[in-house]
């Protein structure tokens, strides 16, 4: 394919993006729970500094608080990349896609470009509303908080932006892997939220999930403080990274193997 040809796939595949109401709902969805539960994570977190034995208060560390609204946020960044594949079957479209791009590798490469693109720009800036909505909430309840000149808070604020581009990428896999949405959107919220529900599961299971688990290591790009048998922050991104890109492989084998 020309470069031309590249040009009009991802302006055809941007076009789709953007006149998707659901797509651009979910994202909007996304900045607005980051802001929203940047807000009340900030503000209990706040109280709850207050409330704690003093021991407790000089052990409180606000970057704890900074991404707590990425907990939901990531769900709805997962449902735009559901979205940018699984509209395409709802209404029947998909067909025309493929007679339009008949090489189908480059059909998935050009819908998880795009949700790439978006999001480059778009995941700092939910991290960005995360993180000041809720030093904001910290401060205004008279906890310890970050302000955005602090060491180490630009490059948390970039890995939980890079994070988001990899958790959109990771539903565009989804979204060709289930090819429904309520299916993929479903599957792959439970598997995000996988570490939150570690409580419930075996001890040594638990221990395992909240370290290796690829969203709980790649997370470690925006959290603080040492984990005890955990990943670093480049491992954490290795790890995420590897997976969201087996994910997709296999996305595109099953587009390949099946018909449309």
């Amino acid at each position: 394919m020309t470069a031309a040809g590249l040009t009009d796939g991802l302006r055809s595949e941007w076009t789709k993006f953007r006149t998707v109401r659901a797509t651009v709902g979910a994202l909007a969805g996304a900045f607005a729970a980051a802001v929203r539960y940047g807000v009340l994570f900030g503000s209990a977190n706040g109280r709850a500094y207050l409330a704690a034995a003093p021991g407790d208060q000089a052990a409180f560390d606000p970057m704890e608080t900074a991404f707590r609204a990425h907990l939901l946020a990531q769900l709805l960044v997962n449902a735009v990349g559901v979205l940018a594949v699984t509209t395409e079957y709802a209404a029947g479209t998909m067909p025309a896609s493929v007679t339009a791009v008949p090489r189908r590798g480059r059909l998935l490469a050009g819908k998880a470009a795009v949700v790439a693109l978006v999001m480059l720009p778009c995941g700092p800036l939910i991290a960005l509303g995360s993180f000041l909505t809720s030093q904001a909430m910290l401060a205004a309840r008279g906890a310890p908080s970050l302000a955005l000149t602090d060491p180490g808070v630009p490059g948390a604020i970039a890995g939980a932006g890079l994070y988001l581009v990899l958790i959109g990428l990771y539903g565009v896999a989804m979204g060709f892997l289930l090819r429904r949405t309520a299916g993929a959107v479903t599957l792959g919220s439970f598997l995000l939220l996988l570490p939150a529900m570690a409580s419930i599961l075996p001890e040594r299971v638990a221990e395992w999930v909240l370290m290796y688990w690829p969203t709980t290591a790649g997370a470690r790009l925006f959290t603080s403080g040492p984990l005890s048998g955990g990943l670093s922050a480049q491992a954490g991104l290795a790890l995420l990274t590897a997976t969201v890109l087996a994910m997709l492989l296999a996305a595109l084998a099953f587009f390949r193997a099946r018909d449309v």
